[in-house]
């Protein structure tokens, strides 16, 4: 009877641990995909351009060069609603829109909405979203890394201490 009775709380603390372990998962992945949920500003960019180095002769050479542009007081905003929808803007006209998704690495990737008639190609291709810090992400279009934009939550000081720009 003892070892009955060993064998059944052994058993309830061990679903006690199963169900609270279950619980605390829940929690954590509804609170990360609202990481960006939110208003963000662009403060940064940074561009890898092909510039001049030197003449050989006979044509000029080339050599990578990474460029930055600090945006204090943007007016480029974007902002990322719970439904899985986001609107850019400029000051306060809509510029864009699309949907969102979290992905399975943790980041986060956009999509513009295109229009048949009117396509931009500036908006084409996914963007990859990385989080550095509860209020600042960076973002690239998918299979261009030479373009990187920075954003921050609206009235905050990024965490430029978490982030390796590629320029300081």
């Amino acid at each position: 009877m003892k070892s009955f009775l060993l064998k059944s709380v052994l058993v309830l603390v061990l679903i006690s641990f199963t169900s609270c372990s279950s619980d605390d998962d829940t929690t954590d992945n509804s609170a990360e995909v609202n990481q960006v949920v939110g208003e963000w500003q662009m403060y940064r960019t940074e561009n890898l351009e092909a510039v001049i180095d030197q003449w050989t002769g006979t044509e000029w050479t080339y050599v990578d060069q990474w460029f930055k542009s600090v945006l204090d007081d943007s007016e480029i905003l974007i902002t990322f609603n719970n439904d899985g929808t986001f609107t850019e803007l400029y000051a306060t006209v809509e510029t864009a829109n699309g949907t969102w998704e979290k992905l399975e690495d943790g980041r986060y990737s956009y999509n513009y909405t295109l229009e048949v008639d009117n396509t931009n190609e500036v908006l084409v291709g996914t963007r990859l979203i990385t989080v550095h810090c509860d209020n600042t992400f960076s973002v690239i279009t998918e299979g261009d890394d030479r373009n990187v934009a920075y954003y921050r939550t609206r009235n905050t000081t990024e965490c430029s201490d978490l982030i390796t720009y590629n320029l300081e």
